[in-house]
């Protein structure tokens, strides 16, 4: 009997019918079962009472209810299963020698027939080797086999990309990084470099397990093996998914991507005078939930199946969008507030990418060098491959053998960056590793003439081995650390031996204070004549007064541009930066180039922790375009241009300082908004002493006000009191919703100033959306608001973001989102909300707080505030308004102390 296959395969076990798990499908393996049999089993489909599609070499049963495909594949709606893919398996080799392509014609005919009976969109037919796919709708309008290009082996991803049709579409996964951040944050609290490299290593087996054949890795070591029912897996295979990750699938993707790769490409050792070049990493090699070693342990999976889920969910990984090619580390940086060690390697795409445009690698001759020698995870390396201006097509697979046009190299000293390199060229090149012709071992030779780990010295990194005039493009962003900068000038003091014919300490002498200074000097001699770097390099070096380093810079290069980035550019550090731009000079009689200013107030996004686009403000890009039109022969956007000014190079002496301020007169920066109007010195001395004289005042009385008021007795109220206050979330509505219906009621979210709002977001439409009530069966209809308005003021904590902790006062009928935690109390329960924001901010920053990533309604609930009573012992809400009072007055005080530091830190006294 039909049913009896079912039967023995547990599909009905249940009760009803459900297939294994697939990814996002159930799979049916049948071979016995007919379509009819089916169809009495639960699948929703009416069959047809005859075939379509006229086959040529396959005999079908007369009707289509006697049909019996190998695999069906099912998708479940509403409780419902609808097909969506009919798969014939054949005998190993079978569509090939004499007779294999017929038949593999008749098995696509067998395929196309079942899927077209049952209506599903997809039919494919395997022999284990070769792996065809039907386009069911076209053949059906051709009336002839009509296939889909896709050549891998099936699977999750190509069955989803088939059906939706979106194989070449790419998709954006920022949102599935800042979910799984928060996964892999709140179970370690892990530092963020090591959440990322987490996140990449799982992020890598999807995308591999998404573009790779099953012959490289198979079924059993692939993501989609992890999906499932734990229980039935633990059975299955005695471990949890975490574990099973750990001590089969994660040796596999180490075993395709090994470390010790040795590089073919001679020409790059040579680059730094080394014998050979070997990769000594994989692509993989930070799993945050290792505990020692290669073990890890079962509780933490829980979180590892929530970060699987997540990326189950999103679908197949088969095109990304470039965008978050170039925002993923972004994503990590500016989800944490210690972004220190992270953020001392990363530059903001936004800045890469004009340096990018300046570079016109484009114009390179084949078999010219591009070099970053502080690579970090990449950046300029690989983006230049996404770029039709720049190197894009740059790296193809020919006979098994990676090949380039321009060799593109990073260098770094640091292991883990190094992994993150290679992992983010995978990503990359997505096109390419899903390329037919492209073999693991290809891929493994490109990363290691692409990213070169420096660590045989672990101080001097790619300082150790200068190539000497044999770069044609520099593009990096060197560290700069002054303060402990003697280590390096010991170590090259230490340095035996020669490095391309140079002694390191001879080299390096006179370079100047600081390892910034140390890779300027490496930049200036790797250039060949006529070769360009690119260097960000902060304010403090080109303002040092010491001729000396300058000068030495000056003989082997010519400035071309000094362009200023604004602060905030980089997520480590407050100080100005600078673009220098360089180029080597051919003999010490060239002449030397006017320069090109530039005055950057903007970069193109905003230059805070969530760094939002404005692409319609970006002062950079207008530089780098008027650089690049003036390096062609037209000066006329730099010459229009406000923020741009071209000097002549006597400027730029080594006795001059190098930044580029000087050049705008006063009322161009006043009008620009780059500085105040310059005061005298009597009149600074006299408005400061005025006042901080007033200021004085004011604090005087304010403490005496402060002490007087809050001296009398007191009574703690916890906020886990329901019969005082009500602590809840708010609710999620995403910033996509609220743009895509404008209106008038404001969102409140967790900015650090009270007047900022998420936005303003239609009434009517918030009103039309509804959910299922708390408590209902799963089917019930919808019948509560989505989102609903405040019905009274309250008092909300920050409980996300850079401003975890602040508290504001918010009005009733406004929309709180689920970044903050709304405290209400109740309406009899006489507490002034302005006086409970004072209290309740003082509770937060007591209680640490402020340190936090993100709070929750149940650690709020664990605070207690302390207001003021009467004589009976009743709540004082008058009390409560004086004090609350005083302390806005104070509030007030203390922001015109910090503006009054800033104005004197900032003024240009003349």
């Amino acid at each position: 009997m039909a049913s009896e296959e079912l039967l023995q395969r547990n599909y009905l076990d249940s009760g009803t019918l459900r297939g294994d798990t697939f990814g996002s499908y159930e799979h049916l393996s049948l071979g016995a079962t007919s379509l009819g049999a089916l169809v009495k089993a639960g699948v929703d489909v009416t069959l047809p009472s005859s075939h379509s599609y006229q086959a040529t070499a396959y005999k079908p049963p007369v009707k289509p209810a006697s049909l019996k495909p190998d695999a069906v594949y099912l998708q479940r709606r509403d409780n419902q299963l609808h097909p969506v893919a009919v798969g014939e398996h054949k005998k190993a080799g079978e569509f090939h020698g004499k007779t294999g392509p017929k038949k593999a014609i008749a098995a696509q005919e067998q395929a196309l027939l079942s899927a077209l009976a049952l209506g599903a969109p997809v039919a494919f037919a395997t022999d284990g080797t070769s792996t065809f796919y039907v386009d069911v709708a076209k053949s059906k309008l051709s009336g002839k086999l009509e296939q889909h290009s896709d050549t891998r082996s099936f699977s999750p991803a190509v069955l989803a990309n088939l059906i939706h049709g979106d194989t070449g579409v790419a998709k954006d996964p920022t949102e599935l990084a800042e979910r799984v951040w928060q996964l892999i944050w709140h179970a370690t609290k892990a530092e963020p470099k090591d959440c990322l490299l987490t996140f990449v290593e799982i992020f890598v087996l999807k995308f591999l397990s998404d573009n790779l054949k099953a012959s490289i890795l198979p079924k059993n070591l692939n993501f989609y093996h992890l999906i499932g029912d734990p229980a039935d897996f633990k059975e299955q295979t005695g471990m949890t998914e975490i574990e099973y990750y750990v001590s089969h699938i994660r040796p596999k993707i180490k075993s395709i991507f090994p470390d010790n790769t040795i590089s073919d490409d001679q020409q790059v050792a040579e680059l730094f005078d080394l014998k050979t070049v070997v990769s000594k990493t994989s692509v993989i090699n930070g799993f945050v939930f290792l505990q020692s070693g290669q073990q890890t342990h079962a509780s933490y999976n829980t979180t590892f199946r929530s970060m699987i889920e997540a990326f189950n969910e999103f679908g197949p990984l088969t095109k990304i969008d470039p965008e978050f090619k170039l925002r993923l580390y972004e994503t990590f940086l500016r989800r944490s507030a210690r972004q220190q060690r992270l953020g001392q390697f990363f530059t903001p795409r936004n800045v890469v990418h004009p340096m990018v445009r300046m570079a016109q690698l484009s114009k390179l001759h084949e078999g010219s060098v591009v070099l970053d020698p502080a690579a970090g995870v990449g950046g300029f390396v690989l983006e230049p491959l996404m770029w039709k201006e720049a190197l894009q097509g740059n790296l193809s697979i020919k006979s098994g053998k990676p090949s380039r046009k321009i060799r593109t190299v990073g260098l770094d000293v640091d292991s883990d960056l190094h992994i993150l390199a290679k992992a983010n060229m995978l990503l990359h090149i997505a096109e390419l590793v899903r390329d037919p012709a492209t073999t693991t071992a290809s891929l493994n030779k490109a990363m290691a003439e692409t990213f070169l780990l420096m660590d045989d010295n672990r101080t001097l990194g790619s300082l150790a081995h200068p190539p000497i005039e044999k770069v044609d493009a520099i593009l990096t962003n060197p560290p700069y650390v002054t303060r402990g900068s003697a280590i390096y000038k010991e170590t090259l003091k230490e340095a035996s031996g020669t490095r391309n014919g140079k002694t390191l300490k001879q080299y390096y002498d006179g370079a100047g204070l600081g390892v910034e200074a140390l890779f300027l000097r490496y930049i200036s001699g790797a250039l060949k004549p006529g070769g360009r770097a690119f260097v960000v390099v902060p304010q403090g070096l080109l303002n040092r007064t010491e001729p000396g380093p300058k000068q030495q810079l000056l003989d082997e290069c010519n400035i071309l541009a000094s362009i200023q980035l604004p602060r905030g550019t980089f997520f480590n550090t407050a100080q100005k930066t600078y673009i220098l731009v360089l180029e080597r000079r051919h003999t010490i009689v060239d002449p030397r180039p006017e320069v090109l200013c530039g005055l950057a107030r903007s970069i193109g996004e905003t230059l805070d922790w969530r760094r939002r686009p404005t692409p319609e403000d970006n002062d950079l890009l207008e530089i780098a375009d008027a650089f690049v039109q003036r390096d062609n022969g037209d000066s006329s956007a730099a010459d229009a241009s406000a923020v741009v000014k071209v000097v002549d190079a006597s400027k730029f002496s080594s006795d001059n300082r190098w930044d580029i301020v000087r050049f705008w007169s006063d009322e161009e920066l006043v009008s620009l908004g780059e500085s105040a109007a310059p005061v005298d010195r009597l009149t600074f001395i006299d408005d400061t002493r005025a006042s901080l004289e007033e200021l004085q005042n004011d604090l005087t009385e304010a403490r005496k006000e402060i002490e007087k008021l809050t001296a009398g007795a007191t009574k703690s109220l916890s906020l886990a009191d329901e019969g005082i206050f009500t602590v809840r979330s708010g609710t999620r509505i995403t910033t996509k919703q609220i743009q895509d219906n404008p209106g008038e009621i404001f969102v409140y979210s967790c900015f650090k100033e009270a007047g900022i709002i998420k936005g303003k977001v239609s009434e009517e439409w918030l009103a039309k959306q509804k959910k299922r009530a708390r408590g209902t069966p799963k089917d019930a209809p919808p019948t509560e608001p989505a989102f609903p308005l405040e019905e009274a003021p309250s008092v909300t904590v920050n409980a996300n973001g850079a401003s975890v902790g602040k508290v504001f006062v918010r009005p009733a009928g406004c929309l709180l989102t689920d970044d903050v935690i709304v405290v209400q109390p109740h309406a009899k329960a006489n507490i002034d909300l302005d006086y409970l924001s004072v209290a309740l901010q003082s509770a937060v920053t007591a209680g640490g707080f402020l340190y936090e990533a993100k709070l929750f309604a149940t650690r709020v609930k664990e605070l207690s505030v302390v207001a003021p009573v009467d004589e009976s012992g009743n709540l004082d809400v008058e009390q409560q308004k004086r004090i609350a009072s005083a302390v806005k007055r104070f509030e007030d005080i203390v922001s015109r102390l910090g503006e009054l530091g800033r104005w004197s830190s900032e003024a240009r006294v003349v």
